[in-house]
């Protein structure tokens, strides 16, 4: 097994667009919830990085046990999730950007064998490693999305 050309040029460089997505919105515009109860771009961000790091955890307990078990993960229950979001936006993005780093050596470091490792999404099943990437590059895709329409409607007016 080996990982789509697709796959790693979308490690490499899907996230790298949030810092353009963002570009000129102050302080108090990154905090603010553009759709009222949802979370705000700062808070995206944070989540980003906290997934990021959740990931890698769950990439690792896949290397070392048979089978691994995930239920979803969910920021409200996570309790460093709130620690994470209280990080100035210049650490989040160069926390985000060095865990980013780290996950993309790690993949582009598995054998065949290793990509074939498996672990169990208790609602959507069993993944090999190499289709856990494509999970994480789709789950940080619709929060690029969302970040796309909340800078957007702060930029220009709409939603």
């Amino acid at each position: 097994m080996e990982l789509p050309e697709a796959t790693k040029i979308r490690l490499k460089t899907q996230h790298c667009i949030l810092t353009d997505l963002i570009l000129n919105l102050t302080d108090d515009e990154l905090n603010f919830a553009v759709i009222p109860g949802k979370w705000s771009i700062k808070q995206q961000i944070a989540h980003l990085l906290r997934y990021e790091e959740m990931f890698f955890d769950r990439l690792q307990i896949i290397m070392s046990t048979f089978n691994a078990v995930f239920f979803p993960y969910v920021s409200d229950e996570d309790d460093k999730f709130q620690e994470v979001c209280d990080l100035p936006l210049k650490q989040l993005l160069l926390d985000f950007e060095r865990k980013r780093e780290t996950i993309t050596s790690f993949y582009f470091n598995l054998n065949s064998g290793e990509l074939s490792r498996k672990g169990r999404h208790t609602q959507l099943g069993y993944f090999s490693i190499a289709l856990w990437a494509e999970f994480f590059l789709l789950h940080e895709a619709n929060h690029l999305y969302s970040i796309f329409r909340m800078s957007n409607h702060l930029k220009k007016g709409k939603l």
